[in-house]
């Protein structure tokens, strides 16, 4: 059975080096908190952590802009504590889903080629008409791709943070993102300006239940 889904390769680079320069103790530090960081983002973006693959993790997920999401996220938080960069590729399309929790093909090739020609921190996505990122994200044209096993060059776009430089960004206080406030969203049914402060409905869905939560803790 063919399923349509969007596949990630997320890389930590140098990690290698970083071993050998500060011994396994370091290392495993390194990917202990990559793998924090990887599982909370997925479960906030409803994006699947298929495999570990060393220093390194495949993710999937149906929904439009998820896994761009996840990997975005996972980017901002590893900058600010871990001492290596993480790389990206990205590519949705037909998969063949196989003994029955794995998938294979051509998408899953291209997602993982992407992320070895992608520079430290940078976040490479195929061209597809469903391959979207969220609206606090943006995607820039990178070029015209040699990728092994095709046979034609694939267009290929780069997926960074939409950052306006005339606004000082909010973050939001679910996923700690800095969101630009043109884009920023309120919980459902709230119209006050300071309340524009998340990423996404889902994120500001999640602060309305942690707050009802504490409202009933109190009561």
């Amino acid at each position: 059975m063919r399923v349509d889904r969007c596949f990630a390769f997320i890389d930590l680079c140098g990690f290698s080096a970083y071993t050998e320069r500060n011994g396994d103790e370091e290392a495993v530090s390194v990917l202990s908190m990559m793998r924090s960081v990887v599982r909370r983002a997925a479960d906030r973006r409803g994006v699947r952590v298929m495999k570990w693959l060393g220093d390194g993790v495949m993710l999937s997920g149906a929904e439009r802009g998820a896994v761009a999401a996840a990997a975005l996220e996972i980017r901002h938080h590893l900058g600010g504590a871990c001492p290596l960069e993480v790389r990206v590729g990205i590519c949705r399309g037909a998969a063949l889903v196989f003994d029955g929790d794995d998938y294979v093909g051509t998408v899953i090739n291209v997602a993982a080629r992407l992320c070895d020609k992608a520079a430290p921190g940078q976040l490479l996505m195929a061209e597809h008409p469903d391959a979207t990122v969220p609206p606090w994200a943006v995607v820039r044209p990178f070029g015209i791709v040699e990728v092994a096993g095709l046979t034609r060059p694939l267009a290929v776009q780069e997926i960074d943070m939409r950052v306006d430089g005339d606004a000082r960004p909010v973050m939001d206080p679910v996923c700690g993102l800095p969101i630009d406030p043109s884009v920023a969203v309120a919980p459902a049914g709230e119209e006050a300006v300071h309340l524009r402060c998340f990423c996404s409905a889902e994120c500001a869905e999640h602060w309305g239940r942690a707050s009802a939560r504490r409202v009933q803790r109190v009561a």
